[in-house]
Parts: structure tokens; C-alpha cells; sequence
């Protein structure tokens, strides 16, 4: 108790074992944080002993990171459009636009395989706003009466030029604000932060076409 306040300490362990007795203090430390990354991510409040595949994973991880921070610059990312399909009335209502990287070594990769990292590392900001900015000049192009639907992420909303990045791709593209489609994740409503609640207030006020929730999505297809 301190101050009248319970404060409750968990704890996540890595261990590092020298089998050979010659491994360096700071390998040890190294391979010692890594197992505790891991026992983190398994949940927390356990240990983890390090084995060789973590380190091979963090430097992976650590590649994807530079090629993607890579790709941002180059312009190697391109949008496909699923079609949003009436059934009632028997035609087209509009496309969701869908992200894919165009890797230069392994081809076309899915968004599950980097979307969580570049959340992560803050590049989800310039490509959500590329994303916004080529999906509504694409829609531009198309009959009036059919929308695009954009995925946005949970980062996005935390971050203050959401609004503006919105209102900048309607703006280049001409597109009315009626033919966008903003689609979210329910971690946005169910942190309730005031942030968002004042971003989903904005948005709203905005006219757009419709604003989704996609429930259990962390990531768009």
C-alpha cells in the first residue's frame, strides 16, 4: 500500500544459460531479454529459457522492419478492390479497398504479415494516409453511386491527424464524403477514450457514406 493505493508488481522472466562457460556477460544479457520478450508475449507473469530460434525471430523481425520502412518510401504497396455486392438489389454497392506489399525478394505479401508491425513501429501513419489518399482518388473514377470502404486501424485513431488525413484525401480526389466508407476495429469503441470519442465525432459529422465496425478483426484481408 502506498499512499492509500494497493499497487500489485507481476513479474516476466528470461533466463540465459552459458553451456560452454565462455559466452560474454553482455550475450548472456542479450539472450537473457529476448527470452523475456517471449515469456511477455506468451501472456506475462511467467519465464521463458532462451532458445536460438528467438533471436533468429528477432532478427527477422528486425529485417521486415527496414524493408517496410523501405517500401513506405519506394512506393511498393498497391490496392485491390473486393466487391461489396447487394444481393437484394442485385448489383455492386461499392469495393473495400484491400493492402498489398510488393516485395522485392518474396512477391506479393499480405497485410497479416506486416500490418501489426508497422502499427507497432508508427508506420501504419504515412501508409493509412497513402492508403486514404489512393483509395479515394481510385473511387473518384468510378459511377456516383459507388462507394470505397478503408480499413482503419486502432493506431490511427490514437494518433491527432487522423481527421485531417481524411478530410486531405477527399479533398485531392473530389470525392464526396458519402462514397467513403471507414471501417474500424471494436478495440476502437471499447477502449472509449476520449480521444476517440471526440475523432468518432468528427468523423461522423463529416456525412460519410457509413461508418463500420468489424467485430474480431485486428487486421484486414
Amino acid at each position: 500500500m502506498i499512499n492509500g493505493n494497493q499497487l500489485v508488481a507481476g513479474v516476466s522472466i528470461g533466463i540465459a544459460i552459458s553451456h560452454s562457460g565462455k559466452d560474454c556477460a553482455e550475450a548472456l544479457v542479450r539472450s537473457a531479454d529476448l527470452a523475456m520478450y517471449r515469456a511477455k508475449s506468451d501472456g506475462r507473469g511467467g519465464y521463458r529459457f532462451f532458445e536460438p530460434e528467438m533471436d533468429t525471430s528477432a532478427q527477422n523481425r528486425r529485417l521486415m522492419e527496414i524493408q517496410l520502412r523501405q517500401a513506405v518510401q519506394e512506393d511498393q504497396f498497391e490496392l485491390y478492390y473486393q466487391p461489396l455486392f447487394d444481393l437484394t438489389q442485385n448489383r455492386i454497392l461499392g469495393f473495400e479497398a484491400l493492402l498489398r506489399w510488393h516485395h522485392p525478394g518474396r512477391g506479393l505479401v499480405l497485410p497479416t504479415e506486416f500490418i501489426s508491425l508497422a502499427e507497432e513501429v508508427g508506420l501504419i501513419i504515412p501508409l493509412g494516409r497513402w492508403i486514404l489518399r489512393q483509395a479515394c482518388a481510385e473511387a473518384a473514377k468510378w459511377p456516383a453511386d459507388i462507394s470505397v470502404a478503408v480499413n482503419v486501424s486502432a493506431v490511427q485513431f490514437r494518433f491527432n491527424g487522423l481527421l485531417e488525413s481524411v478530410l486531405d484525401a477527399l479533398a485531392a480526389s473530389s470525392l464526396p464524403a458519402r462514397r467513403l466508407e471507414l471501417e474500424i476495429t471494436e478495440s476502437v469503441l471499447l477502449e472509449k477514450t476520449e480521444s476517440n470519442l471526440n475523432v468518432l465525432k468528427k468523423l461522423q459529422g463529416q456525412a460519410f457514406g457509413f461508418l463500420w465496425m468489424i467485430l474480431g478483426l485486428a487486421t484486414p484481408a
